[in-house]
């Protein structure tokens, strides 16, 4: 848009503002603006004002535009033009990731206008223009309902936010739909009414007494007690999105509760009970919780040849020492009130021994590494079986599928899915017994062997002499019972705690805490930390996590070694020469004695000590 600003002729001119006019003779020739009118003086002869354009004015003179500084005269024809200015708006709607909210956004129509003021004569006149905005909504009521019937916005709309929207001159949001959010359900959980915290206490103090019977004390229950109680899931509440679409909440997560040795569960399947007093325990895979109560073994006396070793698939209490050549295995716990000495006591929980361990072996713990590697393989076998059946009964459900062709066994079919879709289970078959031949000895359960010699009658050697879907049934079942066996083993922790260890090895999937003098001539692996409140000289510690010594090596240089990941710390009292800490890749080596060190690895992977 342009608003024009003519100048009239001088005679006219002349007559209606003579009064207003300077003298040309003193003040030489001007030009100026009065009342939207552009008035130019100068003498007949000369010399001329000069006008000059700005932004937002369009200056035309006898004709032609201008855009520089321009002599006019009084017999010129002089046209002003002041140009408004118009800026589109734009608006939008769009529909939430949720489906839960319409949002219309808009900015507005902007014009820009302008105005020529009056200015005071000069020689050379400077235009000068006068702005402001107006400004528009960018949408119409109309436009607004297409755009809605487009997106197919049909449910919450707020008339009264699309009103504010279509006469709102501002740029902003506005929120014109809302649909329901959906209400999410609860997971199911299971409620373990005792105490789960399965670690053994810390030792007392050197120069305190120590009554074991009191002092370390496992959770126990007895026949009857309630052990743990499964709360169902709760449904969430569907949603509405705002083109009316129903917005189903995920499902919630259930849980399934198992009852190991020693419990059984109620006849809805929702409470754990013990069957037999002893210690409760509780292990989590996925969403399986299993609950046993593992009964534990008192021994008044040694573990010598008078009793013979001991092997016990719960807790084991040995009031007196473990002697020379003896073996105890425990499926729980193991503690010793005296020493073990030339023995071996390996316990799938913690191990705590009063006093000395001497020239012996001591693991707590110890399959769960071995899990990490079996448990793929045994998963693939319990999921490749399921599949299998479901895939069986699928084809004898076809109606083009005849009953009669089988009639001697499903071996037939059997062969044909293992050649064609499940080549993969004969190959997991063969792997899983390599691996368990692997395990150390007495480490393989006999149920563990016969589970591989039927698997490998059934996937290897005899495929075809299956007689019906009942034998596959079966050994689906068992491999989805040794998965569940194995990946309960894996998340176990395991501790060895002692006064002291002499020419011995030591091996824990937990923590290894020396209490007493320390250690000589020992090894030590530990999945997590290594303390030794004394000395460790000669030897060497392996260990997942921080290591503390308190004194570490000799002054005779015996051969001493701590090994960690990259993310622990070693702490030392007190090193002495020809002692090695490596930690991830990093190696140091005392040259001399030092004393209180603190060794670890910065960001960047450089060895920092203090």
């Amino acid at each position: 848009m342009k608003k024009e600003i003519i100048w009239s002729s001088p005679a006219a001119t002349a007559s209606a503002l003579d009064n207003t006019f300077p003298d040309v003779e003193t003040a030489g020739p001007y030009a100026f603006v009065k009342q939207g009118r552009i008035i130019v003086r100068h003498q007949p002869e000369g010399p001329y004002p000069v006008v000059v354009p700005c932004p937002g004015v369009r200056l035309t003179v006898n004709g032609r535009e201008c855009t520089q500084p321009t002599p006019v005269s009084m017999e010129d024809a002089i046209r002003v033009e002041t140009v408004e200015e118009r800026r589109e708006g734009n608006w939008s709607i769009s529909i939430s990731p949720d489906g839960l909210q319409a949002v219309l956004r808009m900015q507005p129509v902007i014009i820009i206008h302008r105005e020529l003021p009056d200015l005071l004569p000069s020689r050379i006149l400077q235009f000068k223009v006068v702005e402001w905005e107006e400004r528009l909504p960018p949408l119409t009521w109309d436009e607004l309902l297409q755009e809605l019937t487009r997106l197919g916005i049909n449910y919450g709309v707020d008339w009264e936010a699309c009103f504010r929207g279509v006469t709102s001159c501002t740029e902003e949001e506005v929120v014109i739909a809302r649909g329901i959010p959906v209400e999410p359900g609860k997971d199911g959980r299971v409620e373990l009414l005792f105490s789960s915290n399965p670690k053994v206490p810390v030792l007392a103090g050197k120069d305190e007494a120590v009554d074991f019977r009191e002092r370390y004390v496992f959770t126990s229950v007895e026949a009857g007690d309630v052990l743990a109680i499964k709360h169902p899931p709760e449904p969430g509440r569907p949603g509405t999105s705002v083109k009316g679409e129903v917005i189903v909440p995920p499902s919630p997560r259930d849980f399934i509760l198992s009852a190991g040795e020693g419990v059984v569960l109620t006849g809805d399947g929702n409470r754990a009970v013990a069957a037999r007093p002893g210690r409760p325990v509780a292990s989590r895979w996925r969403n399986l919780v299993k609950v046993s109560v593992l009964p534990e073994l008192v021994h008044e006396g040694d573990v010598d040849l008078a009793s013979g070793n001991i092997t016990f698939k719960g807790d084991i209490l040995i009031a007196g020492n473990v002697a020379e050549g003896m073996v105890v295995e425990a499926g729980g716990n193991v503690r010793v009130g005296g020493l073990v000495s030339g023995a071996r006591v390996h316990a799938t929980g913690s191990v705590l021994v009063g006093r000395n361990i001497l020239s012996s072996m001591v693991i707590a713990g110890g399959l769960p590494s071995f899990s990490q590697v079996i448990l793929p393989q045994i998963h693939a076998l319990a999921a490749g079986l399921q599949e299998m059946i479901m895939a069986i009964r699928q084809l004898m459900d076809q109606p083009a599928f005849k009953q009669g062709d089988l009639k001697h066994g499903i071996g037939p079919l059997l062969v044909l899915l293992l050649e064609r879709k499940f080549r993969h289970l004969p190959a997991a078959a063969s792997t899983f017994k390599k691996q368990v031949e692997t395990m150390p000895p007495g480490m393989a359960d006999e149920g563990l062997e016969e589970f591989i010699r039927e698997v490998e009658r059934v996937l290897v050697r005899s495929p075809l002499a299956v007689r019906d879907l009942q034998e596959l049934e079966t050994l689906a079942r068992r491999a989805g019972e040794w998965e569940q066996a194995f990946a309960f083993q894996q998340s176990a922790e395991s501790d060895v705690v002692a006064s002291s260890i002499h020419n011995s090895t030591v091996i824990a999937t937990g923590n290894v805490r020396v209490v007493g003098s320390g250690c000589y001539n020992s090894r030590i692996h530990a999945g997590k930390k290594v303390t030794v409140s004394g000395v460790f000289r000669g030897g060497e510690i392996q260990a997942g996590g921080d290591v503390h010594v308190g004194e570490l090596g000799s002054r005779s240089g015996v051969t001493t070694r701590v090994v960690t990941g990259p993310k622990a710390v070693v702490t030392v009292g007190h090193a002495f020469e020809n002692v090695t800490i490596v930690i991830g890749d990093q190696v140091y080596r005392f040259k001399r004695e030092e004393k209180g060190i603190r060794l670890w690895l910065d960001k960047e992977g450089n060895l920092s000590k203090v």
